[in-house]
């Protein structure tokens, strides 16, 4: 039961904890960004997640918290649509189920697969929940074009039973927790409060740059010293989990995303499926023969498969991001397995901790009208190679990050 446990929380955690950005309608100033944009929620929710799992060993506190955050989320899936509330309910159960998978590699991987699922599923699981209109566009629909919500709710439900139930048939004895100390916690306000200033100083830049983001990309490189500094503070080799969260995080802003209508249900089902076979894949191959360099090595590769942007070579793009991206994300993983329950638990949260991608290439033109943008001093070519080198050079030096940590000694 524990491990179905683990199972259903974290993909309801992976499915909540991913906002859905900045509203650019909202303040631009530090309560604006702090409570209208995803990065005060997922700070708060990146904090939530890893100070449970660094204190909380009881297993009736655990059940608690579990259910509580189900309600939230299920909750405000149905009545009100705080993406805030989703966001930091979806921190509680990823923090309360890495203390379930306690250093056990099989918990582990079963959350680390279900998690990566939830993250890579969001899009498609809210196609399918809210009746062919995503929730987002509420506001410019009649009451009555808005489906009622099913999946998030059922899982809700599911989630809140399998807690309970684990609470009432297993020992109430706790085990001891291991990763306490001022250098984890350093660590993991280091990448909560360096997400947030990112998120901060691109909603800065979106409402007071002359032409938006344009030419600011590059202030996203801080997220590489940032993550690197905290990977360093963790003790013992638990800063291993933090750099394989880095390495996904760069490989996944290379990936290209495919748009599949929400009434298209039967191939909405099928993106699903795909997904989950291949997270279900790396996350064996992760257990059976685990190596993080292999991972790595995947994870490079699947970020210079971007540079193959036009056809036919862009099919070979869209295999790496739709099936081997999630398999390579879920090994890297596992493969990183066992670990303490904080360090799995901020290396998971890593993707969503920076909510701003390391690179940003054309996303800000959605907040941007195009006739202002200057394109005399660039080149799409250009950007492309840059971008993509960038993602390349880190992901390899988040590699040799994790081939020195896993030569540091146990105690340091």
């Amino acid at each position: 039961m524990t491990a179905l446990g683990v199972l259903l929380t974290g993909l309801l955690a992976g499915l909540s904890m991913q906002p859905d950005g900045i509203d650019i309608l909202g303040d631009a100033g530090f309560g604006g960004v702090l409570f209208s944009s995803g990065g005060g929620g997922v700070a708060v929710a990146v904090i939530l997640a890893s100070g449970l799992a660094m204190f909380v060993r009881r297993r009736s506190i655990l059940a608690g918290l579990s259910v509580a955050a189900a309600v939230a989320i299920g909750g405000s899936v149905l009545l009100l649509s705080s993406d805030f509330v989703e966001v930091v309910a979806g921190g509680v159960l990823l923090g309360c189920s890495a203390v379930h998978a306690n250093r056990e590699r099989v918990r582990q991987a079963l959350l680390a697969a279900s998690f990566v699922l939830g993250l890579l599923s969001t899009g498609a699981i809210e196609a399918l929940q809210y009746s062919g209109i995503p929730r987002r566009y509420a506001d410019y629909l009649a009451e009555s074009e808005l489906g009622t919500p099913v999946v998030v709710p059922v899982l809700c439900v599911l989630v809140g039973l399998a807690a309970a139930w684990a609470a009432r048939v297993e020992s109430q004895a706790h085990s001891p927790a291991t990763d306490r100390g001022v250098r984890t916690g350093s660590a993991i306000l280091l990448v909560a409060i360096g997400g947030l200033l990112l998120d901060m100083l691109f909603g800065h830049s979106v409402f007071h740059g002359e032409y938006g983001f344009s030419g600011r990309w590059y202030f996203g490189l801080f997220v590489v010293p940032v993550l690197f500094g905290a990977a360093g503070l963790l003790p013992g080799r638990g800063g291993v989990t933090v750099l394989a969260g880095t390495a996904v995080l760069l490989a996944s802003t290379t990936t290209s995303g495919v748009g599949i209508s929400a009434s298209d249900w039967v191939w909405t089902l099928g993106l699903v499926a795909v997904i989950a076979l291949s997270v279900v894949a790396g996350a064996a191959l992760g257990l059976r023969w685990g190596r993080p360099m292999v991972g790595v090595a995947v994870l490079a590769v699947v970020c210079a498969t971007a540079l193959f942007a036009q056809p036919p070579l862009d099919n070979v793009h869209y295999v790496a991001s739709l099936i081997v991206f999630p398999a390579a994300t879920a090994y890297l993983y596992v493969a990183c397995t066992p670990a303490d329950p904080a360090p799995a638990t901020l290396g998971l949260a890593v993707p969503v901790a920076i909510t701003v991608p390391m690179v940003v290439t054309y996303g800000w033109t959605a907040y941007t009208p195009l006739s202002t943008i200057d394109t005399s001093t660039s080149s799409p070519t250009a950007d492309l190679w840059l971008s993509t080198g960038a993602a390349v050079v880190t992901v390899v030096l988040c590699g040799v990050g994790m081939w020195a940590l896993g030569r540091r000694p146990l105690s340091n």
